[in-house]
């Protein structure tokens, strides 16, 4: 069974000659990480670089849909506990992109606390 694969944006990315940026949603799900180590041991995390097309993300959900952060669920993730999420799907791969929603998905089920 493979893990559930969250995608953010590398921190300090240049956009054109402006820069350094980060992603305020990224760095919200980074927060999320940073209170519940434990969770990098259940998951797959990627940092992408700002420039697109972003290859990693285009293999698993296509060319439309390279925003980030992104977290693709396991295909065996249990539909109870994605309930009142905005879930979403492309490529037969479902994925939330909200920061909140990934937060919540991630406390049912991995038992960390829930955005408030």
């Amino acid at each position: 069974m493979g893990r559930d694969k969250l995608f953010l944006l590398a921190p300090d990315f240049r956009s054109g000659d402006q820069g350094p940026f980060y992603c305020p949603a990224c760095a919200t799900v980074e927060g999320l990480l940073s209170f519940y180590p434990a969770l990098r041991e259940t998951l797959e995390v990627y940092y992408l670089a700002f420039a697109r097309p972003r290859a990693a993300i285009v293999a698993e959900l296509g060319e439309a849909h390279q925003g980030l952060p992104v977290l693709v669920l396991n295909p065996a993730a249990d539909p109870s506990t994605l309930a009142g999420l905005d879930l979403r799907e492309a490529r037969g791969r479902r994925f939330l992109t909200a920061p909140a929603d990934i937060g919540r998905y991630l406390a049912r089920t991995r038992g960390t606390g829930e955005p408030h």
